[in-house]
């Protein structure tokens, strides 16, 4: 089963060392999305966050979230 690591990158970065063991990108991509939603629940106007998740191999996903003020 691969191993997957989840760093965040932005205001409050997160270097993930352990990694989670997840049968394949798919599962790897949900919890991503679940990673995503407490990040956004955290995100204020403009700031900027990137969730890079890898398999050890490279990258697998890039998500990024970003915010900024309109006036």
């Amino acid at each position: 089963m691969p191993r997957y690591f989840f760093h965040i990158s932005g205001d409050d970065p997160f270097r993930d060392a352990e990694g989670m063991d997840l049968p394949d990108d798919e599962a790897a991509w949900r919890e991503a999305k679940r990673l995503v939603r407490d990040i956004d629940s955290n995100l204020e106007p403009g700031q900027a966050w990137q969730l890079d998740v890898g398999d050890g191999k490279g990258a697998v996903f890039v998500i990024t979230l970003g915010s900024k003020r309109a006036r």
